[in-house]
């Protein structure tokens, strides 16, 4: 039973392209923080999304305005901002944080703290899947492509959708 997986994988790749073209680039990437929710399972239910921002203010004023008045899997959430050396408790509020920019493997502490609270690290450079973040998505050949990072995923006990791993390039590297 292929077709379901197949209309799938073809609904989600021409409405994130064709919507590339109508779009700014932080449309889209909110647009795809958006997706990856719907197609992760965490291992207690969530009550509210916490969609943290790593150092970098004008992308979350952006997420504030796409998703205002929004849900993600029929919850509430809110947009955070952190900035570098937030606190532990700040950094534990996160659901999905996202570094954008910057590095998330430069700090292995932090990423062992992410895993611990199941949080889902997401980056915008290709190469941090391979490096400790477990989604990874980029623009190549004016394409958007995500790397995910299984081993990461499931070092923090979640577990991303079959319709999203058929869409993926999926690795089990040890982050660095």
């Amino acid at each position: 039973m292929k077709y379901p997986s197949l209309l799938f994988g073809l609904l989600f790749q021409v409405s994130i392209t064709t919507a590339m073209y109508a779009l700014s680039e932080e449309s889209i990437k909110a647009a795809y923080l958006e997706r990856f929710a719907m197609f992760i399972e965490w291992p207690n239910p969530i009550e509210r999304y916490n969609v943290c921002v790593y150092n970098d203010d004008a992308f979350v004023t952006t997420l504030e305005k796409a998703y205002a008045s929004r849900y993600f899997n029929n919850r509430p959430l809110n947009v955070l901002s952190l900035a570098a050396g937030a606190s532990s408790q700040d950094l534990s509020a996160c659901t999905i944080l996202y570094y954008r920019g910057s590095k998330p493997a430069q700090n292995s502490a932090q990423l062992n703290k992410f895993q611990k609270n199941n949080v889902l690290v997401v980056s915008d450079d290709k190469d941090d899947a391979k490096k400790g973040g477990m989604i990874s998505f980029y623009l190549e050949k004016n394409a958007y492509r995500f790397v995910i990072n299984q081993r990461n995923l499931t070092n923090a006990k979640l577990n991303a959708s079959y319709k999203l791993l058929n869409f993926a390039t999926v690795i089990d590297t040890v982050g660095q």
